[in-house]
């Protein structure tokens, strides 16, 4: 008996594993006719910020990196190596750049007072990508660093780079 469960539950993640590839490639073919129309679907969200591209817009990220930590405490022990002790997890981090260019068909002053307000509040947004929502908890925007690579004879941005970084937030719940 154990042996055709064993071959059901294989058939079975195999059969799941096709239908999520061929449901991607459906959505990736999607993704592209959407786009070669002027519109676009969202590749993701930072809680009001929507990831897109299309022929008309780009507002996405690059260089995403995610950190996760563990706590441990140290004790010194005399002639010897200090002991760790595990405490427990430590929140994630999640870092990116974003490029805003005003050919781009975004206005980049725009787009980073909006991720800036985001950390001045301290807004805690969920943070999705695809349709996978990243983490257990929302994320709150801890920094923003700006870099204007062009400004125009104005002094209207044209091309602008934020460094962004995210912390997990856990909500209280005592």
């Amino acid at each position: 008996m154990s042996f055709l469960s064993n071959v059901a539950g294989s058939y079975k993640k195999q059969v799941q594993k096709n239908l999520q590839e061929a449901g991607m490639g459906l959505l990736s073919a999607l993704r592209g006719k959407l786009s070669s129309w002027g519109l676009s679907m969202p590749l993701g969200s930072l809680g009001p910020i929507i990831f897109e591209v299309s022929s008309r817009k780009v507002r996405t990220f690059k260089d995403m990196k995610r950190t996760t930590k563990a706590r441990y405490a140290s004790h010194e022990v005399i002639g010897s190596v200090p002991i760790l002790e595990y405490i427990g997890p430590d929140g994630e981090e999640i870092s990116f750049t974003m490029q805003f260019s005003a050919s781009w068909g975004v206005n980049p002053q725009e787009e980073t007072d909006k991720v800036r307000e985001m950390c001045l509040k301290g807004e805690a947004n969920y943070f999705v990508l695809g349709n996978i929502t990243i983490g257990e908890n929302p994320w709150i925007v801890e920094s923003v660093s700006e870099s204007l690579d062009t400004v125009d004879n104005n002094g209207r941005v044209v091309v602008s780079q934020i460094e962004v970084t995210l912390k997990e937030y856990v909500p209280d719940t005592m």
